[in-house]
């Protein structure tokens, strides 16, 4: 980004930007899997919603055409349907044309769309499997392509207040991806980031402007470490820039160590003693007494399950 600045600008006007528009921005993008294959992401935050005794068959629709011809080509559900299947954009035909007889038995294709809010939500009920950070490792990526700015723009009305008027439109792209891929990591692990409001942190948006410059070249191996480590061990945003530059991940088994030396220590005990340490290698504790003790119990289980499989493994 050419230089930090707000997600949105403040209205000028009568009415003042709340932090809803900020979390509309996060909640409104949408994974798009075709044939159970992950194509990319979008944003697209309206659905219709659909109650379970609403009917389906024989029901009058409401409009001449519910899947609307607009440029996206994305058929529109509620959060309660995950799955929803569409259209091809490609495959529709105007209204006055007539099917033809190769169309007949031409089979449409289909995409699914999945809210990355409740995809996400869903993956932190358990361990993540190495699938599940491939897969991040390419939403994450996506978030940074012109085809999600564009996306955006053609859906969302908070353009004008987006749009830096200083900026060319690359500029403009970099400064919507910094706050994407942001938003995502956010999502990951809540409360890491402070991206949202008006006073968003420097630091943190700086490092993951870093972060995006170098997630492109860096290798795959690197880049899944790098996710896995900010979701698992509480890694700083620093750290993951470091782990995506190539630096060696060994020194976790250090930390593991560090914290099970340390485990009968009541939690702020913990907190006061391992602070510092642990920031130096990449893991920052929360200030917050609430957040901090369920760091520290997921630290403490990560080393013990480490502690188990060494001496499993070192049996004769």
């Amino acid at each position: 980004m050419k230089y930090i600045v707000p997600l949105f600008r403040q209205n000028t006007g009568r009415v003042s930007l709340g932090l809803v528009n900020w979390d509309s921005f996060q909640t409104g993008f949408r994974v798009i899997l075709r044939e159970n294959r992950f194509a990319g992401v979008t944003w697209d935050p309206w659905w219709r919603e659909h109650k379970p005794n609403d009917r389906r068959k024989g029901q009058r629709r409401a409009v001449p055409d519910r899947r609307s011809h607009d440029q996206t080509g994305h058929r529109l559900c509620s959060e309660k349907e995950i799955w929803q299947p569409l259209r091809l954009l490609l495959n529709r035909r105007s209204s006055g044309e007539r099917r033809t007889g190769r169309d007949r038995r031409k089979r449409a294709s289909h995409e699914k769309l999945i809210g990355l809010l409740p995809f996400i939500r869903e993956l932190g009920r358990r361990p993540l499997s190495d699938a599940d950070v491939r897969l991040l490792v390419r939403i994450c990526a996506a978030l940074t392509t012109r085809d999600t700015f564009e996306s955006w723009k053609r859906t969302s009305s908070m353009t004008p207040f987006f749009k830096e008027p200083d900026w060319d439109e690359k500029e403009n792209h970099e400064k919507f991806r910094e706050f994407a891929v942001a938003s995502f990591l956010d999502l990951l692990r809540p409360g890491s980031i402070s991206w949202k409001g008006p006073s968003p942190s420097k630091d943190d948006l700086q490092c993951v402007s870093r972060i995006i410059g170098i997630f492109a070249r860096a290798s795959e191996k690197s880049k899944l470490q790098s996710i896995r480590a900010f979701v698992e061990s509480e890694s700083s945003l620093e750290r993951m820039r470091k782990v995506l530059g190539g630096e060696s991940f060994s020194d976790k088994r250090e930390v593991l160590l560090l914290v099970s030396a340390n485990r009968k220590l009541k939690p702020k005990a913990f907190y006061e003693k391992l602070r510092i340490p642990l920031k130096d290698q990449g893991i920052e504790l929360s200030s917050k007494p609430n957040s901090y003790r369920k760091q520290i119990e997921r630290l403490k289980k990560q080393a013990q399950t480490y502690l188990a499989g060494f001496s499993y493994n070192s049996r004769p």
